[in-house]
């Protein structure tokens, strides 16, 4: 059987090649590389192994039992860890049928008595209780199929089974009543929020809120103006007066990840394959029954954390297929030759280590936010393509042109692509779409053309952009001329190991 490559096993299995990369990282396969271009590809073993991984992940078999189950040749010790799922779909299945059955005979008392009026989301087991009386249904009759304690139990057994989810929701635009807090030590923004919660409650019990507006909701978001900088925010009615110090703004809406507190919502969208952060938009918590208005159980108030996202953008073939013949077009026509940098004759821009071995240039960042940048002698002309072959040992793969630069695996977010336009510097954000590469050289391609702008990692198209303001200046002018160095750049504390730079003005 022939090597298969990355795309091709991701095609054949139908899984997405950042979960192949994960399957390597934890050691359930192993693929092989070549030297030369750095491409993963897959043999015989790897695929029937690979085989047997979807198949027991449809079964909703744990990694951690996967691992164990391909590792063990004792069929008992595996016939335990089938039958330790199994017990666990039952305790599932018990905990459904127990809320069903419940629900259903709800069902059937409301059915009949539909006039009586009930505030669903006051509920508690005292209630839940006084409500079946009302009824006129015996608590007998119920406690013969459940009971409280059973529901409690299935409900206990619900959150222990779900608690790992992360819901997708869409925060409609709205007008919020709002109290921020730049930033400062940590003693003074404890305060400050405690401050601001106080406000926000008297707020809400003096104007009657609830009552004027019974579906509110209150945000606490991250907004940025300053280090620790927060605002607290409450849902109004649009004509509504808000008084000092808060202020009132209109609130714009947009796609968030939602979680329960203890679960990190951020690294699960850190590890998403479908969403990725939306970087105009602020992230926070709702707070579920804020302040307590109604007096309930305490555990009935909690937070929810929340982050922005924004789906991944997904390119079709027919659009990948007609990117790579303008790319192929334009190769035809150079300017000039393509230009082979002699590492050693790029220009050393600010202090920092650079050493020279083998063929070979090591740059290290000398700080976080400082950045190690090595500039082409000469300048080029747009439209260029733009080729480096290097490696870093932990973040921070930058090229530099103009106004702007992309970006590997950025240290402030990682698994990114930061793409800055050229012209304007505005910074536009995608998540990559495979796993950052340390420690191994990778094949970066930024490709600036008259209508497209495209971004490559070993070979495989990363990025397509057609709105940047260079593109604009183009369609405005066929003769736009814009001139610059091209930099190599690093920060974060990284190392970055530069093996060849080719420019090419097309």
């Amino acid at each position: 059987m022939e090597l298969q490559t990355v795309s091709q096993v991701a095609k054949i299995f139908g899984i997405s090649t950042r979960m192949l990369r994960y399957y390597e990282q934890v050691g359930l396969i192993q693929s092989i590389r070549n030297e030369e271009n750095s491409y993963r590809h897959y043999d015989e073993f790897a695929m029937k192994r690979l085989q047997q991984i979807v198949i027991l992940r449809k079964l909703q078999i744990s990694i951690k039992q996967i691992r164990d189950i391909l590792n063990n040749q004792d069929a008992v010790e595996v016939i335990e860890i089938f039958k330790q799922n199994m017990e666990e779909l039952d305790e599932k299945i018990t905990a459904l049928t127990t809320v069903k059955s419940l629900l259903a005979r709800f069902v059937n008392e409301l059915q009949e008595k539909a006039n009586i009026h009930m505030k669903l989301d006051l509920l508690t087991d005292k209630s839940m209780i006084s409500l079946v009386d009302s009824l006129s249904v015996p608590i007998s009759r119920i406690k013969e199929k459940t009971t409280m304690d059973e529901l409690n139990k299935a409900s206990e057994l619900m959150r222990k089974h779900s608690e790992q989810n992360v819901r997708i929701v869409y925060h409609p635009p709205a007008t919020f009543a709002t109290i921020r807090h730049n930033g400062g030590d940590t003693e003074s923004d404890a305060k400050a929020r405690k401050d601001s919660e106080a406000i926000i409650e008297s707020f809400i019990r003096e104007t009657d809120l609830y009552r004027i507006k019974p579906d509110l909701r209150v945000f606490g978001f991250g907004h940025g103006n300053g280090y620790g900088g927060w605002e607290l925010s409450v849902t109004v009615p649009d004509d509504f007066d808000v008084p000092a110090p808060l202020i009132k703004y209109k609130y714009k809406g947009g796609l968030y990840a939602i979680s329960a507190p203890g679960i990190d919502v951020a690294q699960w969208v850190h590890e998403s394959d479908k969403y990725e952060w939306e970087p105009h938009s602020a992230g926070g918590e709702e707070y579920v029954n804020p302040f307590n208005i109604y007096g309930l159980s305490p555990e009935t108030s909690y937070f929810e954390h929340s982050m922005p996202i924004k789906e991944m953008e997904v390119y079709s073939d027919e659009l990948v297929r007609q990117t790579e013949s303008i790319i192929m077009k334009a190769s035809k026509n150079y300017r000039g030759e393509p230009i082979d940098f002699d590492l050693e004759s790029l220009m050393k821009n600010g202090e920092f280590d650079v050493k020279y071995s083998g063929g070979l240039m090591e740059m290290t960042a000398p700080g976080l936010y400082d950045a190690a940048m090595m500039a082409t002698p000469r300048e080029f002309t747009l439209p260029i393509k733009i080729e480096l072959r290097a490696k870093t040992n932990k973040t921070d793969i930058n090229m530099d042109f103009g106004k702007g630069w992309i970006s590997y695996n950025h240290h402030q977010v990682g698994k990114k692509w930061f793409i800055m336009d050229i012209v304007s510097g505005h910074v536009k954000s995608y998540k990559l779409r495979k796993p950052a590469i340390v420690d191994e050289f990778v094949d970066i391609e930024w490709f600036m053309g008259k209508d497209v702008m495209v971004v490559k990692l070993n070979g495989e198209i990363q990025h397509i952009g057609k709105d940047y303001d260079y593109i604009k200046a183009f369609k405005d002018n066929p003769d736009y001329k814009l001139s610059a160095a091209v930099n190599i750049t690093t920060t974060g504390n990284s190392t970055l190991t530069v093996k060849s730079l080719r420019v090419t003005e097309i």
